[in-house]
């Protein structure tokens, strides 16, 4: 193996400073990206290419990185998954991208804490955030801790629903009474957070102003989740484990089931509110960028993207360049959540966002709105343009079959679209207005379609597209 990685490391080489020279004299490809792309096209070159990673394939390192299953070939529980027939290795690979996304929008907007490096973990956000804290005391700062307690519970919610899903056949009553425990004790755990930091946020509310309103909803919210929780711990201790086990764990995924759904409610009012409190108070370019960047899928949250597309608006980009946004929503991935679990579903979330940014590159912005709901705001992109990569995307998604557990599972979801164009006479929030009102009268039309909204003084409603069909091939995504 050596000797291959000796021969294919000197013709790189000597590849790269041919190309080098070349561009240097200008006789060669205008920049390195066009040159590297040039050497991967050669023959020669992909054949020691192809024999340099046939030898070495057994290496971790090569697996994770070349492996045409979505899963790394490795499920969580360590299973080796050998069925891939039939699946795409190029959209297979986007499930396991590594986001770099924070440095490539960096440049983008100006602010006093800008970072490098971007985050993975709600732990790194953490850490982040707390920092921040120091520096800030204001009220958004609250409202960001009861965002992180919630975000961390989730994620132990999530890891919980695929162990018992992963192992309820096989269960004994005693595993459902560990996982029982170790449910409970989260519970309690987010209740005793929550119950401080709600607190201090109520001995605050003067802080909230003209938004006074906005802070009765929060508050409301978080008695609602108080609530469910309360219920949940309520059914826990009374749930009966005299019965087969397997009863006991579809009971406990029932549980987590509930409690994501208010989770999900109260996270994207807390984005909502965290957005008006910066903008109300002009404190927008004080947020670190790297809380603008979703821990777990890698694109941009609610926050980084109202914050960004509220800083074109300050440099007046929608008055020079033409804006499109556009909206994509799941259908049913309630009932997807349901059926096959969180982090299933998590996985097609961050592949689908992995998809967006690979058709959407920057300056345009890709991240998750609310919900499972995808933003997308194409700078100097057509209306025309923009429907029609729109609707490929759509299509792609009819004809795209997610399998799951080596194609013993599989699951295939739908999308509703939105598109509309920004104004130079329009503010951001008309804008965003418009949008959500289209998707939602998509929706009300049906689903698994494309609404588009022309802006104009006669405020017409939004119109259904009729696109041809752009002849999307069928396409198999293996999960695990």
């Amino acid at each position: 193996m050596l000797i291959f990685l000796i021969i294919f490391l000197c013709i790189t080489t000597n590849i790269l400073l041919g190309c080098y020279v070349a561009i240097c004299f200008g006789f060669g490809p205008p920049d390195w990206k066009t040159a590297l792309n040039q050497v991967i096209d050669i023959p020669r070159f992909q054949d020691y290419w192809n024999i340099f990673r046939t030898r070495v394939s057994a290496l971790p390192i090569i697996r994770q990185k070349y492996s045409t299953s979505v899963s790394e070939n490795t499920s969580p529980s360590g299973t080796n998954n050998q069925n891939t027939e039939n699946v795409n290795p190029q959209q297979n690979d986007l499930i396991n991208k590594n986001s770099n996304y924070a440095a490539e929008i960096s440049a983008l907007i100006p602010h006093n804490n800008i970072a490098n490096d971007d985050f993975t973990t709600i732990t790194d956000k953490e850490q982040i955030a707390q920092t921040w804290f120091i520096q800030d005391e204001h009220i958004e700062v609250a409202l960001m801790k009861l965002n992180i307690a919630m975000k961390k519970s989730g994620q132990f919610a999530s890891e919980l629903d695929w162990r018992i899903r992963s192992f309820r056949s096989e269960m004994t009553l005693e595993d459902v009474k560990q996982f029982l425990e170790e449910l409970k004790d989260d519970c309690r755990n987010y209740l005793e957070s929550q119950a401080s930091i709600t607190e201090q946020m109520k001995q605050r509310l003067d802080e909230f102003g003209v938004l006074k309103n906005l802070a009765e909803e929060i508050d409301y919210a978080n008695m609602e989740q108080s609530a469910q929780i309360e219920t949940t711990l309520s059914n826990l201790d009374h749930l009966d484990l005299t019965d087969k086990a397997e009863e006991g764990a579809t009971r406990l995924i029932k549980e987590l089931a509930n409690l994501r759904l208010v989770r999900h409610r109260l996270r994207d009012m807390q984005d909502r509110a965290f957005v008006h409190i910066i903008f109300n108070e002009k404190r927008e370019g004080t947020v670190p960028q790297q809380l603008f960047i979703d821990e777990s899928f890698g694109i941009y949250n609610r926050i980084g993207l109202d914050v960004t597309i509220s800083e074109w608006w300050k440099q007046k980009r929608h008055e020079k360049e033409m804006i499109t946004f556009a909206l994509f929503d799941f259908v049913k991935f309630g009932e997807a959540n349901e059926e096959h679990g969180i982090m299933v579903c998590d996985k097609i979330i961050k592949f689908f966002g992995n998809m967006l940014k690979e058709r959407f590159e920057p300056p345009d912005l890709v991240g998750i709105y609310f919900g499972n709901c995808f933003l997308v705001a194409a700078i100097n992109t057509s209306p025309k343009k923009a429907i029609a990569e729109v609707e490929r995307i759509r299509q792609w998604a009819e004809k795209t079959t997610f399998r799951i557990d080596g194609g013993l599972e599989k699951l295939r979801l739908q999308l509703t679209c939105a598109i509309t164009e920004s104004l130079a006479v329009q503010t951001k929030d008309e804008v965003m207005s418009v949008l959500e009102k289209t998707l939602t009268a998509a929706k009300k039309a049906g689903r698994n379609h494309t609404f588009y909204y022309v802006p104009g003084p006669l405020d017409n409603p939004p119109e259904k597209i009729t696109a041809p069909d752009f002849g999307e091939a069928k396409t198999e995504i293996n999960l695990t």
